[in-house]
């Protein structure tokens, strides 16, 4: 995202669809209906199973720090179903690719490095927690009771603010039903200009 709003010049360099012709690829050939309904309807079914888990986990996360840890996890893996879960498959019913919609998959791209990134550590967290929990429960209580936890959690934002703001997003491409790392999967070769720059 950093080259988005700092460094636009560079953006435009690197992800210029202006002699890029989305129906060199037919619409049949991006398209993956069958998939993207599967998809879309795992999406619904997930999100909707999700809220009463997580309204019970809100509910408790006062009794204990790993509840918390939950719920902070729970939180992004919903903004997560969103994006795979929802616009994945909408995408895919288009048949967009990167150069369909740039705006709208670059920055759902970094919001997608973001979640995971935010997860990963959470997990991490969590993982660290519970073994301390459960074998030296004196320092589970030095590192992670009462506020301290929160420290914890912002490190995790922190972490995958950096990530959504300074690596490079995933876009999406319904050629292939999936994200890359390079803009022009299917179209152009790459020879690692936009990944590695």
């Amino acid at each position: 995202m950093e080259l988005f709003l700092f460094k636009h010049q560079e953006y435009e360099r690197l992800y210029n669809c202006t002699n890029l012709v989305i129906d060199s690829i037919p619409i049949e050939n991006r398209r993956l209906t069958i998939e993207a309904l599967i998809n879309l309807i795992l999406g619904i079914i997930y999100f909707l199973l999700y809220l009463p888990c997580l309204y019970s986990i809100w509910k408790q996360h006062w009794k204990n720090d790993c509840y918390t840890i939950l719920l902070y996890i729970g939180i992004v893996d919903l903004v997560a179903l969103l994006i795979i879960g929802f616009l994945h498959p909408i995408l895919a019913l288009q048949g967009a690719v990167f150069c369909s919609y740039p705006t709208l998959i670059f920055f759902a791209g970094t919001l997608a490095n973001f979640v995971w990134v935010a997860e990963s550590s959470a997990n991490l967290v969590l993982a660290l927690n519970r073994c301390l929990q459960m074998f030296f429960r004196t320092v589970a209580e030095f590192l992670f009771k009462g506020i301290r936890i929160y420290i914890w959690l912002l490190f995790c934002t922190l972490y995958a603010l950096y990530c959504m703001f300074f690596i490079k997003p995933i876009l999406f491409s319904g050629i292939y039903f999936a994200w890359f790392f390079y803009p022009f999967v299917g179209y152009r070769e790459d020879y690692g200009e936009v990944i590695w720059r």
